[in-house]
């Protein structure tokens, strides 16, 4: 059993999802779901201790998954980091931080070690 912090990582995008996931696997146990409905589902069975996830999926939507989070007991103090690699209105930032969970609303063009050292931070791990 790893005594690593779990990080869930949700985009339909496979290769971000991938690149996402082998800078975090020294330091965290990576999990990756390719839909909203499945990052739920998964969420709910392992407790990650952050969830990475893309605003725009099939299935259910980022926010849908936030809010579904947020209903849940077990699921509701989860931090989660929003990505996206869309250029959406100036209000989806502000829509998704109503949300008691979204700790951050980053571009996919953020690089990845700077998700990664924001996500350390988050969770504590040095």
């Amino acid at each position: 059993m790893s005594n690593k912090k779990k990080v869930l990582v949700v985009d339909d995008n496979q290769n971000f999802s991938q690149l996402l996931q082998y800078a975090l696997e020294d330091d965290f146990e990576t999990y990756s779901e390719s839909d909203g409905r499945a990052g739920v589902d998964t969420a709910i069975k392992i407790l990650p201790d952050l969830i990475l996830m893309d605003v725009m999926m099939p299935e259910i939507s980022g926010i849908e998954m936030a809010r579904i989070l947020v209903a849940k007991e077990e699921t509701r103090d989860i931090p989660i980091v929003v990505l996206t690699g869309s250029h959406l209105d100036k209000g989806m930032p502000a829509l998704f931080k109503q949300e008691r969970n979204v700790r951050f609303f980053l571009s996919k063009a953020t690089p990845v070690m700077d998700i990664v050292e924001i996500v350390k931070r988050i969770l504590s791990v040095d």
